[in-house]
C-alpha cells in the first residue's frame, strides 16, 4: 500500500501542504482501476473509503440504475465518497457509475478523517466541495 506523494498534487484540496504533510496520506493510499460501466459506490451502503478520482469520469447518482434520479458528472482530478464522512454511520448517500475506465487512489475513512483535522485548510476546502455537491 502506498503510493508517491506527487500524485495527489493534481487534488486542489491538497494545494499549499509540502510532500512531508502529504506523506501520510500517500502512504495509506491504495491505487485501483475501474472498468467503465461499474457502479463504484451503491447508495445505503457502508462506506469504508474515500476516492481521489485521477483518471476518468463518473456519472453520481440517486435510485435504482434503471431510472436513475442523476445529480452530477464528475470528471478527476475529484473526490468521490466524501459524504459517507459525515454521517456516523458512514451511509452512502448516492451511488456512482464509471463513465469510461477509472484510476482512483482508494484512502480509508479513519485515515483521510484524521489527515482533514489535521489541516484546516484541507478541511475548508472539502466542505466547500460538499456543499457544492448537496
Amino acid at each position: 500500500m502506498g503510493v508517491d506523494v506527487s500524485r495527489l498534487g493534481s487534488f486542489d484540496f491538497f494545494a499549499g501542504l509540502n510532500k512531508q504533510d502529504l506523506a501520510f496520506i500517500a502512504a495509506n493510499c491504495k491505487e485501483i482501476k475501474v472498468s467503465s460501466g461499474t457502479v463504484l459506490i451503491r447508495q445505503g451502503q457502508v462506506g469504508k473509503e474515500v476516492y481521489l478520482l485521477e483518471e476518468g469520469s463518473v456519472q453520481v447518482y440517486r435510485g435504482e440504475a434503471a431510472s436513475p434520479q442523476n445529480q452530477a458528472v464528475l470528471q478527476a482530478p475529484t473526490i468521490i465518497g466524501e459524504m459517507a464522512m459525515v454521517d456516523p454511520e458512514r451511509i452512502r448517500t448516492s451511488s456512482v457509475l464509471a463513465l469510461s475506465d477509472l484510476r482512483l487512489l482508494s484512502i480509508p475513512i479513519g485515515t483521510f478523517l484524521i489527515f482533514v483535522r489535521s489541516y484546516p485548510s484541507v478541511k475548508e476546502k472539502l466542505r466547500q466541495v460538499m456543499a457544492a455537491r448537496s
